[in-house]
């Protein structure tokens, strides 16, 4: 049910992005192509469906959210671009990464020795389009009858609030990787995952409230409790990403697995793990730390150590509690189709293995 409420979801906003006019004047060719890539190739759409959703559950007219709904997946999508620029991961949902797509486009056509830089400058370039892009189509909520201050209030959210937390993340997490993963305590890494992961999907909550509610006041109690539910849902989310990395089947998550561990990523996943290893265990562990590729035997071994160590108990343990922590928040409302869908979505990212 949960999976076909998504699809629906998925295509409305395929709908909307595709027919969108603000790509049409992008120039060169191969620069549109790219900003279009990932937005066209409709991943989770959790994030719109949220805006839709909480606006639905506070008995608002849900097509006045549309706009805002496809706003906030490509924003997302810049952030991806970004983000597997700065990871140098080349796959994004089973395909080349957008900068892979465009090194690979400078291959062709240029016989360019700077392919790669080229693809990097581009990547960039098509992120900060999407980010405006993302602007753009928050503003046309007006035209859904959105009125102009509510659309002011969400401009300003978007650039005073979320913006800046979530790119504030990014930087925790980039800085995480220059750090000895020792001096890296779970407190930072759950501020990281809050601002990079939940700060968005709070975003998305608050969005689809002020719509419904017709309100700019962020401090009304059903949007604190939509925002408890969201930030519960995001961390759970991000934990369950870290354990997919390690433990989920490469085919289905879309890229390779162990990639975490060789960036020497301090997910709570490997910090619980070092924290319980000892001995020769723990060195086994930390000597995987900063290889180029991981290969299925040495991942065997990884899973192996971080479940003998109990830290993928303890990290799954503390996944349905902030489970437990969302449903909570969501008691509040009335037992309407929408509360009903956020719940199912609750329970949904808890056994995706993608």
């Amino acid at each position: 049910m949960i999976l076909e409420e998504l699809n629906n979801i998925s295509n409305l906003i395929t709908e909307i992005i595709r027919s969108d006019d603000f790509p049409e004047k992008i120039e060169p060719l191969q620069l549109r192509e790219a900003v279009l890539s990932y937005p066209l190739r409709a991943g989770k759409r959790l994030r719109p469906a949220l805006v839709v959703w909480s606006c639905g559950l506070l008995d608002g007219d849900i097509k006045q959210a549309e706009y805002a709904a496809a706003a906030v997946e490509v924003y997302h999508n810049w952030t991806l671009v970004h983000d597997d620029i700065i990871d140098q991961d080349d796959v994004r949902r089973g395909k080349p990464a957008t900068h892979t797509e465009l090194k690979n486009f400078a291959k062709k056509n240029y016989s360019s020795q700077n392919a790669e830089k080229f693809g990097t400058d581009f990547g960039i370039l098509a992120g900060d389009l999407q980010h405006a892009w993302a602007m753009n189509l928050l503003l046309k909520s007006i035209h859904k009858g959105v009125p102009s201050g509510i659309v002011a209030n969400l401009a300003r959210d978007l650039c005073e609030k979320l913006s800046r937390e979530l790119i504030s993340g990014e930087a925790l997490d980039v800085e995480f990787s220059y750090k000895d993963i020792k001096d890296v305590s779970p407190e930072e890494v759950e501020k990281m995952m809050y601002l990079k992961t939940g700060a968005l999907l709070n975003f998305s909550v608050t969005t689809g409230a002020k719509i419904a509610l017709n309100t700019d006041n962020s401090k009304d109690k059903r949007i604190q409790k939509l925002v408890e539910f969201a930030t519960a849902v995001g961390i759970a989310f991000q934990l369950r990403d870290d354990w997919l990395g390690i433990f989920g089947d490469a085919e289905a998550f879309g890229k390779p697995l162990g990639t975490d561990i060789c960036s020497a990523k301090p997910t709570l996943l490997l910090q619980t793990s070092l924290k319980y290893l000892k001995g020769d265990d723990k060195a086994k562990l930390l000597n995987f730390l900063g290889a180029s590729r991981i290969s299925k035997k040495e991942l065997e071994i990884i899973r192996s150590l971080m479940r003998k160590s109990g830290a993928e108990k303890e990290i799954l343990d503390k996944t349905h509690y902030l489970q437990h922590q969302a449903e909570k928040s969501l008691s509040v409302f009335p037992d309407n189709e929408y509360r009903k869908l956020l719940l199912d979505l609750n329970n949904y990212l808890l056994t995706r293995n993608k």
